[in-house]
Formats: C-alpha cells, structure tokens, sequence
C-alpha cells in the first residue's frame, strides 16, 4: 500500500479533489444540494472557509482553508465524505451497504500567489475541459460567477480555450 503523506500547515490554502466511486455521476443537482448542506453542517463542527469550489457530476474540486491550530484538513473531508454518504443514502432511501466515494481524496498545500491561481482557473474552467458547459459562467455548482463578480475574471473568460495557466495541469 502506498505511503501517504499529508501537510497540514495550519491557515494554509489546501487545493482538495475528491471523487465518487468508479467515476459515477452520484453528484447531480439533488445530491449537489445536499453536498452544500453537509458542507455547511461540517462547518460548524470544524472551523475551515470554502475559498472556490466546483462540482461535476463524478468529482469535486475546492479551494478550503481550515482554522484550527493543526490545519487538518482530512478530519474535515473524512466528515464531509461519511455525512454525505449518510445524508445521500437517506435522501434517496437506501439501506444496504453502499459506498458514493473512492477512498481516499487528492491534496495539495497551496504554495504562493501564483500556484493559487492556477488552482482557481482549474477549478473554474473544469466544467468546460469535460464538456459540461462551453463557457464557466454557465455550470451552476461552481464559484466562478463570484470570482468574476468580484473582478478576478474577465468577461468571456475560458470561451474560447483552455486558459494558459493551467495547461498541462491534471488534478483529476
């Protein structure tokens, strides 16, 4: 078994993909609901932010900050993914044994100013790289409308092709 090994820095930026079992889309528009609702319910148990976020139907990919004095962060995910799982099983009356995620999840400690912008622009222009939407702005479970609300994205951002900061990028 590989050895994992993880940095918890605390206030870091942790870029985080975690993605559901054998690629199934489990994480359409109802189970995005419910997704944000376990969010925010983890949220009160552990103090951590959701800087940028995006949702697809098989996987997920956010930007957080946690603000505990250890900075871990796979406490959180570990709650976000069990409460989940029970909170989709009793949504959609399940009973049996069932498991929505892969094990595991995929991390990476933000480094500087520009390391974060390139996570951001992978984030947002995720939709449009599976083929989703053909512009950022048009996938609903996302924060790109916010970022660009705020004036970090251009309009027409990622219209025409993959944005050259992330080329070569693949955090699936």
């Amino acid at each position: 078994m590989p050895d994992y090994r993880r940095y918890y820095i605390p206030n870091a930026i942790v870029f985080i993909t975690v993605v559901t079992r054998d690629r199934k889309p489990f994480l359409l528009s109802d189970a995005a609901n419910i997704l944000w609702e376990t969010i925010s319910n983890v949220q009160v148990i552990h103090s951590f932010d959701f800087i940028a976020h995006i949702i697809l139907p098989d996987h997920a990919h956010w930007l957080m900050r946690v603000h505990d004095i250890e900075g871990d962060y796979s406490k959180i995910m570990h709650s976000i993914k069990r409460n989940f799982t029970m909170n989709y099983k009793k949504h959609h009356t399940i009973t049996s044994s069932f498991s929505v995620w892969q094990k595991r999840f995929w991390d990476h400690v933000i480094r500087d100013e520009y390391d974060f912008s390139r996570h951001l622009d992978y984030i947002h222009w995720n939709c449009v790289k599976h083929k989703y939407v053909n512009h950022p702005e048009d996938w609903p479970h996302s924060s790109y409308v916010h970022w660009q609300r705020i004036g970090y994205y251009p309009e027409r951002w990622g219209w025409m092709k993959e944005p050259y900061s992330i080329t070569g990028m693949d955090c699936e």
